[in-house]
């Protein structure tokens, strides 16, 4: 059985929609330009589909030097240059982790607010600011972007085939929000691995992913489908959570592309 890549996904703006890649360079924070924008709330702490699902229905792509955004297919679409400037701070907060981000513009923080009906503000993460992964995982002083905890996340495509199959219907793998698809093993095969390679690209699993609310949110409508969640509890709730997929930390920078055979080291 060979394994290869089966689908590559970036989030450039922190919990709105992703879009699929041909191919994707992995830079020090993962993914380049992987959940480098984030929206925060006045006390700024950041803002995701669990408190906003209409979030998932802002879409995002990068196109030259800009990235686009636009709600549902309306006309307004917003372009933010991909080049920030490195100034204008304010101390944001994800989770228990804080870290200093730049304001984009008024004209931007006031277009989302509109579009989620809710006072927020658009912020980067400049060059200047390096947020740590935890050190109990990183084994090289990793760094990530505005993710949760880890720059890459690993899921098998037959896990979400597994899923539809017990639920009678389809689901979307974007509703898990993965980087690197696999094809070509069993359904969360990953669990039973200690890293996989890709050419000369490492890249560690180093912790399972605890799941929220976001699986069950449409990626596309923002509607919530809770016996999604219901389903996978049922068999893969541990120690009051549910797993789906692993946390990757990469040893060097590099490329990858849909297609590429992937070697796999068990633990």
């Amino acid at each position: 059985m060979t394994i290869r890549i089966h689908s590559l996904y970036t989030y450039p703006i922190k919990s709105c929609r992703g879009y699929a890649l041909d191919s994707a360079e992995l830079v020090d924070t993962g993914f380049r330009h992987d959940r480098h924008w984030m929206l925060v709330n006045a006390q700024g702490e950041f803002l995701s589909q669990r408190q906003l699902p209409a979030m998932a229905r802002i879409a995002t792509r990068l196109a030259g030097d800009s990235l686009l955004v636009q709600y549902d297919s309306s006309d307004d679409e917003l372009a933010i240059p991909l080049q920030q400037a490195d100034d204008d701070y304010l101390q944001v907060q994800i989770w228990n982790d804080r870290c200093l981000a730049s304001r984009v513009s008024a004209q931007a923080s006031e277009w989302f607010s509109d579009k989620l009906n809710t006072q927020c503000e658009l912020v980067y993460l400049p060059l200047s600011q390096q947020r740590q992964v935890d050190p109990r995982y990183a084994n090289n002083e990793q760094i990530v972007g505005f993710a949760d905890g880890f720059p890459i996340l690993v899921m098998s495509m037959s896990t979400a085939d597994l899923l539809a199959e017990k639920l009678g219907e389809p689901v979307d793998i974007k509703r898990f929000r993965p980087n690197i698809v696999l094809s070509g093993c069993p359904a969360h095969r990953e669990d039973d691995w200690a890293s996989i390679s890709i050419g000369d690209l490492v890249i560690d699993l180093v912790k399972p992913c605890s799941r929220c609310v976001i699986p069950s949110i449409d990626q596309s409508s923002g509607e919530k489908h809770p016996e999604l969640l219901r389903e996978l509890a049922a068999y893969r709730r541990q120690n009051g959570k549910i797993y789906v997929g692993q946390n990757g930390l990469h040893r060097k920078n590099g490329k990858v592309q849909v297609g590429d055979q992937v070697s796999i080291q068990p633990k």
